[in-house]
């Protein structure tokens, strides 16, 4: 019987989606592509929620999930743990990433990695103040602008209405 690998046409072109993705397809077809089926049974859910993680069009619930995956994936030969914990830590960004949450846009843009390669452990712990204290200033002095322009047009009594 031919082996059968993931269907890769709902797959994001980059991110740290797309390189969970092609991390769980590595270890799919290392472990000889057991089928959706069987991931399920192993998993103790339902296919359609293990295609629907294969094929890109969700994620796993956490990095817990992910976790999970990686191990029904690998069978009864057991999960790398570093394999693991790169899942996890990409399970993380991805969902953060799809949130709108961190740098991950700005990032893209200015072209600099967003995770840590292979066989770097990925940074973890809170944001550095410097950067919630900005963001913080910023958002105070928007708040403080957009009341003096309120401020402005309803004491000169130029209402658009």
């Amino acid at each position: 019987m031919p082996l059968r690998r993931f269907d890769r046409t709902s797959w994001p072109e980059h991110g740290p989606h797309r390189e969970l993705l092609d991390l769980l397809d590595a270890v799919h077809v290392h472990h000889g592509c057991p089928s959706d089926r069987v991931l399920a049974r192993r998993l103790r859910t339902p296919a359609a929620r293990v295609r629907d993680v294969v094929r890109g069009r969700s994620l796993p619930g956490d990095a817990v999930g992910a976790r999970e995956l990686l191990v029904a994936l690998a069978g009864e030969a057991g999960a790398d743990p570093a394999t693991v914990d790169r899942a996890e830590a990409l399970t993380v960004a991805a969902r953060r990433e799809r949130d709108g949450v961190g740098p991950w846009s700005a990032g893209r843009r200015a072209g600099r990695p967003l995770w840590s390669p292979p066989g770097v452990a990925p940074i973890t712990g809170p944001t550095p103040t410097g950067t919630r204290t900005r963001r913080t200033a910023l958002a105070a002095v928007l708040l403080v602008l957009t009341a003096a322009a309120a401020t402005a047009v309803v004491l000169s009594g130029h209402l658009p209405f």
